[in-house]
């Protein structure tokens, strides 16, 4: 069978424990935050896969989503489909195209923000996205809340990925980086499994 959605992100999730399990062994301070960051990182990537692989399986036959069919498409891909549906018609799939051209399209999107999360939900035909979510999480949170939390931890993995989480600072005269609290890291990548387990419920995969 096919490896679903879930399973793809709990491979995910799964490799931020191993992050957070070998870290706590470690002796080296600086290695033991920077294992932790990195789990961080892992943790939104889950999400993010999640979302990415359910795009990538969305039902191509009858009516698709309405935010899906204005999704922009590089006229090459188009013009390479056309004329290779031109040249062999028999053994051309135009479907198993257009979802290779949805894959390749939709990696270049990113669905880690409270954002990202609205917009992949509505190429996936769910309107109101978090306050179906907010039906579904456990424990039960408001969909405001949900999106405030998902923001700052989007926020503090993107400070980690992108600004090597060193403190943004004045003039600096000596490199300072964010602390990382440990309790704090735990409970953000239980509450992103909550996240993306809740999200499944409501795409009913």
């Amino acid at each position: 069978m096919p490896i679903k959605p879930l399973q793809a992100a709990d491979d995910v999730f799964a490799r931020a424990d191993r992050l957070m399990k070998a870290a706590s062994s470690l002796r080296d301070p600086m290695l033991v935050d920077d294992m932790r960051r990195a789990a961080i990182a892992f943790g939104v990537a889950a999400l993010d896969t999640y979302l990415h692989w359910a795009i990538a399986d969305v039902p191509l036959h009858g009516k698709i989503p309405t935010a899906l069919g204005r999704l922009e498409v590089p006229f090459s891909e188009m013009l390479e489909l056309s004329e290779a549906v031109v040249e062999n018609r028999k053994k051309i799939r135009p479907k198993v195209r257009s979802r290779n051209t949805l894959e390749r399209v939709i990696l270049q999107h990113t669905f880690q923000s409270p954002r990202g999360v609205e917009n992949a939900m509505l190429l996936l035909g769910k309107r109101n996205a978090f306050v179906k979510i907010a039906d579904e999480i456990q424990p039960h949170q408001a969909p405001k809340d949900i999106q405030d939390r998902l923001g700052t931890i989007a926020g503090r993995r993107n400070q980690v990925v992108h600004e090597g989480d060193l403190q943004r600072q004045s003039r600096p005269q000596n490199i300072k980086r964010e602390p990382v609290d440990l309790k704090q890291v735990k409970d953000d990548l239980l509450w992103l499994r909550s996240l993306v387990t809740a999200i499944d419920s409501v795409l009913g995969t």
